[in-house]
């Protein structure tokens, strides 16, 4: 039976209603005597078939160093995507990428869209209307297209999905009604697919659209309400200030302060719902060191406990020694680094510094929404829980 389209799609597809649609849709012959690059470069766009049939749109976040441990996003790749559920984790095959009650979902990319970090709409990448482009492709397949339009996301890497009816998206975005868990977190586990050498499937994916395989976390993105802060967030679900701020990079903003009497790094982080880790980072004069020459006897065990001192920050300011057992005894005359500054070391009066620009307890902008920390030894679900909209 006929498929109507979505409005969505309307306009977009101008293959469908023409006489090569069958051709579209049909399988290419896997004739090992026929380059499946001459013959990709030959026919039309088959990538178009699916466009009629996207049942979810991603929003995936592309950082500037994806091996860094803290990747800084750079843009947000609008996809949609024909997908199927593919299984439901339990907590007896939950891996890395997994969560108890995640719903595991596989299929294809139909077109994607580049948009800037920086929004004044959260869910500007729900507008109906993108600047569309084709698939994204990772490997050397020869495209008609400039693949450098869509750049590169790269797996695994986390996002926001909503699956639900795109013909429900309005023109100038915003979070459409909806049941719950249509909209959720979701971790990209696989783009594309090894088929081997040879065979239709290595012929035919590059044509339909990249395969991805994804896992849709229900639990893992809020809604904000009026009145929600980062403290009410965090008590609510059992995490904390610290964490929801590194897992949302619109949280990361900062501001400046002047410091002012009885001030240290404890009283800081404690203030900011930060640690001190992150006011180091944050500043500079704050990573001032000091030189120690180590004396016969002397272990980084004994050291950091005679500086008060932990043995991680006594590490990280002398990262030569990390992998130095704690309670070996160090070659008399190595000099360490010390940090000037310690958690209850004051700080200078009126001196200048970088802090969180939202504080535990300012209040969140509502009806936007922020990622939840993956919850491990969550159970699995048999109701999805409600997402706060």
């Amino acid at each position: 039976m006929e498929q109507p389209l979505s409005p969505l799609n309307q306009g977009l597809n101008p293959l469908r209603g023409a006489p090569l649609w069958g051709q579209l849709v049909s399988l290419p012959a896997a004739t090992p005597a026929i380059d499946s690059k001459v013959a990709q470069q030959a026919a039309a766009p088959l990538w178009l078939a699916l466009q009629p049939y996207a049942n979810a749109r991603l929003c995936l976040f592309e950082v500037d160093r994806p091996e860094s441990r803290n990747p800084i996003p750079i843009r947000r790749h609008v996809i949609d995507c024909f997908l199927e559920q593919s299984g439901i984790v339990s907590g007896y095959n939950d891996t890395a990428l997994t969560d108890p009650g995640d719903v595991l979902l596989r299929g294809y990319l139909c077109r994607a869209a580049i948009l800037p970090v920086s929004t004044s709409n959260t869910f500007d990448w729900l507008a109906a209307e993108q600047d569309w482009a084709t698939p994204g492709f990772r490997d050397e397949a020869p495209l008609p297209w400039d693949p450098s339009l869509l750049g590169t996301v790269q797996a695994p890497c986390q996002g926001v999905m909503w699956l639900g009816d795109l013909a429900l998206l309005q023109p100038q975005g915003g979070l459409p009604s909806g049941g719950r868990a249509q909209f959720a977190g979701c971790q990209v586990m696989h783009f594309g697919a090894d088929y081997g050498p040879g065979g239709i499937g290595l012929l035919l994916q590059p044509l339909l659209g990249e395969a991805i395989q994804l896992v849709l976390r229900p639990h893992s993105v809020l809604v904000l309400r009026d009145g929600d802060t980062l403290n009410l967030i965090a008590e609510r679900y059992g995490t904390t200030v610290a964490t929801l701020r590194r897992i949302n990079p619109q949280l990361e903003s900062t501001q400046t302060i002047i410091a002012v009497e009885g001030d240290s790094l404890a009283v800081l982080a404690g203030r900011y719902g930060t640690t001190e880790s992150k006011l180091r980072s944050l500043n500079p004069v704050l990573q001032q060191s000091e030189a120690y020459i180590s004396v016969e006897g002397d272990t980084l065990s004994s050291v950091a406990a005679d500086q008060n001192l932990s043995l991680s920050l006594l590490r990280q300011f002398n990262p030569e020694l990390s992998s130095w057992p704690s309670e070996e005894p160090l070659p008399a005359g190595t000099t360490l680094l010390l940090p000037i500054y310690r958690s209850t070391t004051p700080i200078q009066a009126g001196m200048q510094l970088l802090v969180p620009g939202y504080m535990p307890s300012t209040p969140l902008p509502a009806g936007e929404w922020i990622y939840l920390p993956a919850r491990r030894s969550a159970p699995v679900l048999d109701e999805l829980p409600e997402q706060g909209f």
